[in-house]
């Protein structure tokens, strides 16, 4: 299980909490544009991408706005739904086919409570969502269209053969042309 090998990496638990979280861990499938989760649904499990990828986003009236990617070993999960257990406002869609390790909220719970291990495993991962929500949002604040690029192509060389030209504009803020010149320039 891929899981474990990326949660060893910031923690180190013991076989007997490592059995713990194997049974609660369920394995889900998502087909190619299956969604995770639905704008007004209520956001009840984590998921870790053990393979594939997925996209997060808004439908407004006249477009889709693309928030976020996330590729394998990202953590899939409408935080903001899951914590104050109100409806999503985005959207979670399979960008390809993927293999999630997908664990209920309440078994979490049940688990931290059960072993102290995995609160400090939850404290991480919330810092590390906290950190990253930042980044982007300076990100967009600060950071011209030309440099977001070159941070998405660095920090996911291979996004391009993955993720449809159109989410990934979106994403960054700017039309498909534009992304298109800041592509081509990069190949030269």
């Amino acid at each position: 299980m891929r899981i474990l090998f990326n949660i060893e990496r910031l923690i180190n638990p013991s076989q007997e909490e490592k059995a713990a979280l194997e049974r609660i861990v369920k394995t889900r499938l998502l087909k190619k544009h299956e969604h995770f989760l639905n704008e007004g649904d209520l956001c009840e499990t984590i998921a870790f991408i053990e393979k594939g990828s997925v996209r997060y986003y808004y439908q407004l009236e006249d477009r889709q706005v693309c928030k976020d990617f996330l590729l394998e070993n990202g953590l899939v999960c409408s935080f903001g739904s899951l914590f104050s257990q109100e409806p999503s406002t985005t959207y979670i869609q399979a960008l390809e086919d993927t293999e999630l390790a997908e664990i209920n909220y309440e078994d979490i719970q049940e688990l931290c409570k059960s072993y102290p291990i995995w609160n400090k495993l939850a404290r991480i991962i919330i810092q590390e969502q906290v950190i990253r929500a930042e980044k982007r949002e300076g990100a967009f604040l600060k950071d011209l269209p030309e440099t977001r690029f070159q941070s998405l192509v660095a920090e996911h060389p291979t996004i391009f053969k993955r993720v449809p030209l159109q989410y990934i504009a979106s994403y960054l803020g700017m039309t498909r042309e534009t992304l298109s010149r800041y592509r081509n320039k990069l190949n030269k």
